[in-house]
């Protein structure tokens, strides 16, 4: 079970550091990942090309106005999703022979995403930063060491809707209800809000359910690939 506590240690450490410089590459990534989804899902249901451009115009909340409630239902749970299945994705990807290429994929996305949209051209320094890692780790050929950086690649996706739900919404909640922190600064994200608008569900409730998800696939996956290893 030596692997399930490598991936423990790095969701709480991720956790824990969010927003610290020293995290912000990976974090940046994170985001990317989430932007894509609901970015996604608003061009599939007409926002058009330009949905890509606007979710990514900065790396705060950017609502797209979609028409219909379905749809809007889906673009404001598109980020999450998003988040959930690339975790899912390069957690698969780690299992197959792929897995020597997938960091290198990844460095591609990333400055694909920036390279496309002039507004992230302030990410450069990060992308920078977490290519000359992927570079440093190829010339050493590090197996584990990949794998670290794969597992803190993948977690901080997850740790991106565990960290929206459980930091920003639920303890924000029980913060602002008995004033715990009289500093604390964070609050629940947009798209929870919006839920709550057009669903009987507040926020809380939104983000409860989401946090149950994200702990479901840390343990499906994380539990199972700690089994896997072991064989």
């Amino acid at each position: 079970m030596k692997h399930l506590g490598r991936y423990i240690f790095i969701l709480a450490a991720i956790i824990i550091l969010w927003n610290q410089f020293i995290l912000r590459p990976v974090r940046i990534l994170s985001i990317f990942f989430h932007k894509i989804g609901y970015s996604f899902i608003a061009f599939l249901f007409g926002y058009g090309k330009g949905a890509f451009f606007t979710a990514f115009e900065n790396l705060g909340v950017t609502m797209l106005n979609v028409r219909g409630w379905f749809s809007s239902f889906l673009v404001l749970n598109g980020g999450y999703i998003s988040s959930a299945l690339f975790f899912v994705i390069i957690m698969g990807l780690k299992k197959t022979s792929i897995k020597k290429y997938l960091l290198g994929i990844v460095a591609i996305i990333y400055m694909f995403i920036s390279i496309i949209n002039p507004a992230l051209q302030f990410t450069w320094i990060y992308i920078i930063i977490f290519v000359t890692i992927i570079i440093i780790l190829y010339m050493v050929k590090s197996n584990s060491l990949d794998e670290w950086i794969i597992d803190i690649v993948s977690i901080s996706s997850i740790s991106y809707i565990i960290y929206d739900t459980f930091v920003d919404t639920i303890l924000f909640t029980i913060n602002e209800k008995f004033n715990i922190i009289n500093s604390w600064r964070s609050a629940p994200p947009a798209y929870l809000v919006e839920l709550s608008k057009i669903t009987p569900l507040p926020a809380l409730v939104w983000a409860i359910i989401w946090l149950l998800i994200s702990i479901f696939l840390f343990n499906m996956l994380l539990l199972k690939s700690s089994r896997y290893s072991r064989r």
